[in-house]
């Protein structure tokens, strides 16, 4: 859902309404939030992932099988091949390297091509993002300005959410940098097996190693579209309860900024979740949320009445969860925290506020 109401909006029945109203003829809700998963939605969404991780897996697979097969039945085809170099001969595997090159092309190019396909089957079951983000566009050339400004360099890794912000080319170098690594680091291990165990059992390990990797891989790429679709009705929903209690209250709309940043949202707004985020306490809170490096913020947050406390809390709560992680870095601030004795929520409640986000069952705060 766009944070910004469309230019056609019929009034109090926005497009919010609309969704929930169309799918409550249709299918029924666990609760009466349009933004939870419907039982439908969800098993339909778990056998495209399914079937997506299945193919994924097999076209890994045959990638090493074929490989393989090849060195091990004609080694003679694959034979180094010298090079002068510098006055030197090298004895250097070409024929090896643009065979395991074309190998990987072909892969790469597939396997994107399964996980588009599998992306595109979620968001129409979904409706994504027609019914939940109608800016959607938008907002990821903002998060492709982003991840090419000074502030929000790409950085080249085995993370997705650096690649997600690169649009449709994303896609394709996270999965080519993904085999290279696996691929390299597969065929390595089943070449040292082989001095050790029968060829068989060594290239039956290789094609685990990569096929396993591939298969995690892709399951990452399914993992940030299920937030993606999960989070702006969320965001929304959460953004518009802040609104009703705290809009007119100059002291909160300070204090946004402090815990976005404390958070670490306003330092990665080149994802989508967060850039959403940002946008939408900007448009309905706090008209001035922009990065900046503030005092220490516990104190900050000590002085606040207590209720106030309470809806910072949840909000810095949302920031993190909303994404999907939990890394060590929140953890250490979430620890930071409930040392000052300004959390109310143990560890484990978060931890269980995030696998019902994830599973679909909302962000309950």
């Amino acid at each position: 859902m766009s944070t910004r109401p469309p230019q056609d909006s019929t009034g109090i029945l926005d497009h919010l309404t609309m969704r929930y109203l169309r799918r409550a003829l249709d299918t029924s809700h666990p609760t009466d939030e349009p933004y939870v998963m419907s039982d439908v939605e969800i098993f339909l969404t778990q056998r495209v992932i399914y079937a997506t991780l299945f193919t994924t897996g097999i076209i890994s697979a045959l990638t090493v099988l074929l490989f393989q097969f090849s060195r091990l039945s004609w080694p003679d085809f694959f034979a180094h091949t010298e090079v002068m170099f510098a006055g030197t001969a090298l004895a250097l595997p070409l024929v090896t390297i643009l065979y395991a090159s074309l190998l990987l092309y072909l892969a790469v190019y597939l396997t994107t091509a399964v996980n588009r396909l599998g992306s595109r089957a979620i968001a129409q079951i979904c409706q994504f993002p027609r019914l939940h983000d109608l800016r959607y566009d938008h907002h990821v050339e903002t998060m492709f300005r982003m991840a090419r400004s000074k502030r929000q360099p790409f950085r080249l890794g085995v993370g997705i959410r650096a690649y997600m912000a690169w649009s449709r080319s994303g896609l394709l170098l996270y999965f080519a940098a993904s085999a290279a690594i696996g691929f390299i680091i597969s065929s390595l291990v089943s070449q040292w097996l082989f001095s050790y165990v029968s060829p068989l059992i060594a290239v039956s390990i290789g094609i685990v190693l990569y096929t396993s990797w591939l298969v995690y891989r892709a399951w990452r790429v399914q993992f940030e579209l299920r937030i993606r679709i999960l989070a702006p009705l969320t965001i929304r929903s959460f953004v518009n309860e802040l609104r009703e209690e705290w809009h007119t209250d100059e002291q909160f709309q300070e204090v946004v900024t402090d815990a976005l940043n404390f958070a670490g949202i306003l330092s990665s707004l080149h994802i989508y979740v967060h850039l959403l985020l940002a946008e939408t306490l900007t448009d309905r809170v706090n008209a001035a949320v922009l990065p900046h490096s503030p005092d220490d913020f516990t104190p900050k947050m000590a002085s606040l009445p207590v209720a106030m406390q309470r809806s910072v809390e949840r909000l810095l709560l949302f920031s993190m969860l909303i994404d999907g992680h939990f890394t060590g870095k929140e953890r250490k601030r979430i620890k930071q925290l409930q040392d000052q004795k300004l959390l109310t929520y143990t560890l484990s409640d978060v931890k269980q506020l995030r696998d019902d986000y994830i599973a679909g069952k909302g962000l309950w705060l």
